[in-house]
């Protein structure tokens, strides 16, 4: 077996390490020596565009915002997805992973980010979440899952508030989907909570039929709201 690479690092404001390596022809992204994504396992990630994007409220011009960007493939299929009038923004918290994307990867990568329907963000998701304008699906890939952050600020995101917040943020309709890499219960019924409908866990291949199981989360924010008024953060 061919040994991994190191190609850079960074710390992050936490003090974890970042760090991009190489494999042969893969490509791994870990964070303190635990893997976060490979380039030999995309298939939950673009899963996650897919169940995010399949009922669209505004199909033809949506606006779509993908927390995380990690290696793009949750974007590459979310575009695959969309239809000229699209608009897709990405918020990625490191710019190191923007750069990574854009220098260190092979145009393969770097070419999404060229397509004239994406903006990248460098910021905080939770801060791009404030802003007044309001999208069709939201695809999260921030974390290892809504009880395994890769930045302690994140909990917040699974938490009560955070998830109303998530809400405020979608139109009437539209889909809220996180990628996980465990199942979560518990999660499934916080959602119900904070006022989505039709909470559901999917369990997904990382490699088709074959490799590890992962989970997207999928919900709908309802036409109106349930139980108790959606605060907009």
């Amino acid at each position: 077996m061919q040994p991994f690479t190191l190609l850079d690092s960074i710390l992050t404001p936490e003090g974890r390490r970042l760090s991009l390596h190489r494999r042969g022809e893969d490509f791994f992204l870990q964070l303190d020596g635990e893997e976060l994504m490979s380039s030999r396992e995309p298939g939950s990630e673009c899963e996650l565009a897919r169940l995010g994007c399949r009922a669209l409220p505004r199909p033809e011009a949506p606006r779509v915002l993908i927390g995380g960007l990690g290696f793009g493939y949750t974007l590459r299929a979310t575009l695959a997805l969309l239809p000229p009038r699209a608009r897709v923004v990405v918020a990625e918290i490191f710019p190191s992973v923007v750069a990574w994307n854009r220098e260190r990867l092979p145009a393969f990568f770097s070419d999404t980010l060229r397509d004239p329907r994406v903006e990248i963000r460098v910021a905080d998701l939770h801060s791009v979440l404030g802003e007044a304008e309001a999208y069709d699906a939201l695809l999260l890939d921030v974390d290892n899952g809504p009880s395994a952050w890769c930045l302690e600020a994140n909990g917040r995101l699974y938490q009560g508030a955070g998830l109303e917040r998530l809400a405020a943020a979608l139109v009437p309709c539209g889909t809220l989907a996180v990628w996980s890499a465990y199942p979560d219960p518990v999660f499934v019924k916080r959602l119900g909570k904070a006022g989505f409908a039709a909470a559901k866990a999917h369990s997904l291949r990382s490699r088709g039929e074959r490799g590890r199981r992962h989970t997207v989360f999928v919900a709908e924010k309802p036409r109106a709201p349930l139980g108790h008024r959606l605060r907009p953060g």
